[in-house]
């Protein structure tokens, strides 16, 4: 039976392939650019390679792209679903990454790509961990993924371009959202607008350097909420109704207002602290249960919550002002913790610990046992940001 070269080409671009292999050059990538299934593990890493092209319909394996110094396109413009891994490593030039037909992702990781001005991926609808860092993404393109749905992790941080995500369709986050340090171009930039007006659901959500956010239909949050180092002047969040632990707000600057109308319980600790301009907390009329420590810190002069009924880990309010105490009746009434209020305070700061519960050595020994700053705590609490990046 003679079989044409045609044939063998068209029977090579059915097959699976499931090597572990690496490749150094552009011919080291031919034997497995046809493959229609790759299940196996590619390392690609060369100096002279500038183009990769890989015409695989489904990835189950990984796929490795990490310091080609003058790798300029990476095109998998076939691969509509991938159960596997990429990470794209180092390429310093890359600048397009073409992926137009990917419906789903498991794991898709850009770290240093600062050429890459935009991803395109008109068709995703769901990632299991997409992560973009110190990459060139500037809105020039299509960032806004307009059809995402569902992620696990999505994680965008230190683009320094990046001035606003739009994912207007994501209704879920079951791992973490974490974007931090966008749009923060040496010399000047304030930081990166999130808008993902359709999120319901987040376990746990880190912003730092936003400019705004819009989280108008999140309900819940399973773990941990921190915004920290923004520049919003208000928050608002009208439908959230609970957060599993932590609630985090500390360090931004310009904020004036935050309204929480529908929040009824915090599983963890609720930080107010270190808003240089915050001076009423009176947002959360329908705030129950704090499970945790309930701090409060800065120039603040009038704090209610009118609805609490017990607060687990204890009161601090620290205030660089005039604050009356005794508004806190209620509030220290359902206290299970120690209680501590100070007016006039110089060490307004906060000093919370990971696990929600109070860090002040003893209540009478007044603001000389507070901890070292607000950033400190701010980044502590932090800890989706830390875990991930």
């Amino acid at each position: 039976m003679l079989i044409t070269a045609t044939a063998v080409a068209v029977l090579a671009q059915t097959d699976s392939c499931s090597s572990q292999t690496s490749a150094a050059s552009e011919a080291d990538l031919v034997s497995m650019a046809g493959c229609s299934t790759f299940s196996g593990t590619l390392t690609i890493s060369g100096p002279s390679i500038t183009s990769i092209t890989l015409n695989w319909a489904s990835l189950t394996g990984t796929l490795k792209v990490a310091s080609n110094r003058h790798l300029e396109v990476l095109s998998l413009e076939g691969l509509k679903s991938s159960t596997g891994t990429i990470t794209l490593f180092n390429n310093t030039i890359l600048s397009s990454v073409k992926m137009p037909n990917v419906t789903s992702l498991n794991v898709l990781e850009i770290i240093t790509a600062p050429n890459l001005r935009k991803l395109s991926l008109p068709q995703i609808e769901s990632v299991g961990t997409l992560k973009a860092e110190d990459t060139g993404f500037d809105n020039s393109g299509p960032v806004p993924w307009t059809d995402l749905r569902k992620a696990g992790h999505l994680g965008l941080s230190n683009n320094k371009a990046l001035k606003s995500i739009e994912i207007p369709h994501l209704g879920s986050v079951s791992s973490h959202l974490v974007v931090s340090a966008n749009g923060l171009m040496e010399g000047g930039g304030e930081g990166s607008a999130l808008l993902a007006s359709n999120l319901s659901t987040c376990s746990n959500c880190t912003f730092r350097h936003l400019t705004e956010l819009d989280l108008s239909n999140l309900v819940s949050v399973g773990s941990a909420l921190a915004l920290a180092e923004t520049n919003l002047k208000s928050v608002k969040m009208a439908k959230l109704k609970s957060v599993g632990q932590t609630l985090s707000i500390a360090s931004n600057n310009q904020l004036a207002n935050v309204t929480f109308p529908e929040l009824g319980t915090i599983g963890g600790a609720l930080q107010v602290a270190n808003n240089s301009i915050l001076t009423q907390i009176d947002g959360f009329p329908k705030l129950t249960e704090i499970g945790g420590v309930l701090d409060i810190r800065g120039a603040i002069t009038n704090a209610t919550w009118p609805a609490i009924k017990s607060v687990q880990g204890g009161l601090t309010v620290m205030s660089s002002t005039h604050f009356d105490c005794t508004t806190l009746a209620n509030v220290k009434a359902g206290t299970r913790g120690k209680v501590q209020c100070q007016e006039m305070s110089k060490s307004a700061q906060p000093s919370s610990n990971r696990n929600g519960n109070s860090s002040d050595a003893d209540s009478s020994a007044g603001s000389t046992s507070m901890h070292r700053g607000s950033a400190l705590a701010a980044l502590i609490l932090l800890s989706g940001l830390a875990l991930m990046f």
